[in-house]
């Protein structure tokens, strides 16, 4: 283009030598030179669309880049076609088994509805990989970076709310504090990069792998290998989709901050008892099991005190649920009905929270543990931890990562 209107300048008298192209196109009009300037205009905007043509389609190929420490992340900013679970056990045992010990409340194991099975009191890791999924990585970076920054989203809500919120946030600030004592565990973190102006935090899955059973019927869950959650997380990450409306906050994706809480969902596996076992009764000590240390972006919270059943989105930074609630009555036995809780549900067009957030007392009953729930694909399951059930804390010189 900078050619064609150099030639068309350059035909011009000297004396009424134009300085740009508007001075060009205007003598042309007077000159009834209108083929000419057609021609000009014409490439002009085929220029500038060929070049956002160009720019649309190379941005659309660009992935968003996977951590600089994996190992297998491709040189090409246009490829995310890659898998691979890459033992870091050597590397990173030490640091994820003191990080499962600090987040482990021993004298709470064996309570709770959820966690009434179990026997053992302790973890001890075996294994680390970590995992190296292009396209779920993708999905995961693109759905982070559409989250708000929690500054821009406290700005748009009301002051309790606001309060509610910012108290909620520094809660997890504290819990972190306390494990960034250890300065293996604070390393580790910081070297993830986290995102914590989106609220980014590293937090526990357990899900039921290959030979859990049903503690009911002694039946094999899940035989196969490639056939149960634990290789589907792998495979294809969380799905918000396959969870139960009738769980306690609804149809999300479960966090926990502790791996005790974590391990109440890894499955059962000793039933019957093996041969060999001493026990002639269910037992957990011994068992080995899969937590996922997570990297989940929740945004800003919606810290609850209420059992949040049928739940599918958050409700918006004004405090308003979905209408559909109100008359949704499956909910469990010791639920309060949408239309007791006391908050308001509506049709209504304001920003969400990104993430629910429950506090340690729930419909007025006290909690062992706290959880978080994210409702989209805000979660990708890094690092996949294998561990044996203990039945006491495993000493240090136990858990060497040279053997």
């Amino acid at each position: 283009m900078a050619g064609s209107l150099w030639l068309l300048a350059a035909q011009e008298s000297q004396e009424d030598e134009c300085e740009n192209v508007v001075q060009l196109w205007k003598k042309m009009v007077e000159d009834e030179r209108h083929f000419a300037l057609m021609l000009d205009v014409g490439l002009c905007l085929m220029t500038l669309v060929a070049l956002g043509s160009i720019s649309f389609i190379v941005g659309g190929w660009v992935k968003p880049r996977a951590p600089g420490y994996w190992t297998h992340r491709p040189w090409s900013p246009f490829r995310d076609h890659y898998y691979s679970e890459v033992d870091v056990t050597e590397e990173l045992r030490d640091i994820v088994q003191q990080l499962f010990d600090l987040c482990t409340q021993s004298e709470n194991m064996g309570q709770g509805e959820d966690g009434k099975w179990v026997s053992h009191r302790s973890f001890r890791v075996t294994q680390v990989h970590r995992i190296e999924n292009g396209p779920l990585w993708s999905s995961y970076a693109t759905t982070k970076k559409s989250i708000p920054k929690c500054q821009a989203s406290l700005k748009e809500m009301s002051a309790a709310l606001r309060k509610r919120t910012e108290d909620a946030i520094q809660e997890l600030d504290m819990e972190d504090e306390k494990l960034h004592g250890a300065a293996m565990i604070k390393d580790f973190v910081k070297s993830l990069g986290l995102d914590r102006k989106r609220n980014e935090r590293l937090l526990f899955h357990g899900s039921p792998g290959q030979g859990a059973v049903n503690l009911n019927t002694g039946e094999v869950i899940f035989p196969e290998k490639d056939k149960n959650p634990v290789y589907a997380i792998k495979q294809s990450g969380f799905d918000d989709r396959l969870s139960s409306v009738r769980g306690m906050y609804g149809s999300g994706v479960y966090f926990a901050q502790k791996a005790c809480k974590a391990d109440q969902y890894a499955g059962q596996y000793h039933w019957p008892p093996p041969p060999g076992s001493p026990f002639n009764y269910y037992c957990s000590v011994g068992e080995k099991a899969t937590i996922f240390l997570s990297r989940v972006v929740l945004g800003c919270p919606y810290k609850t005190e209420l059992s949040l059943e049928q739940l599918r989105r958050p409700p918006c930074i004004e405090g308003h649920f979905d209408l559909n609630l109100l008359w949704n009555e499956d909910l469990r036995p010791t639920s309060t009905p949408w239309r007791l809780k006391g908050v308001p549900c509506c049709i209504c067009s304001h920003q969400r929270f990104d993430s629910v957030m429950a506090g340690l007392s729930i419909d007025m009953r006290e909690k062992l543990y706290r959880e978080f729930v994210v409702y989209d694909k805000q979660c990708y399951p890094e690092f996949c931890v294998t561990y044996e059930r203990c039945r006491a804390p495993v000493p240090a010189r136990g858990r060497s990562s040279r053997r």
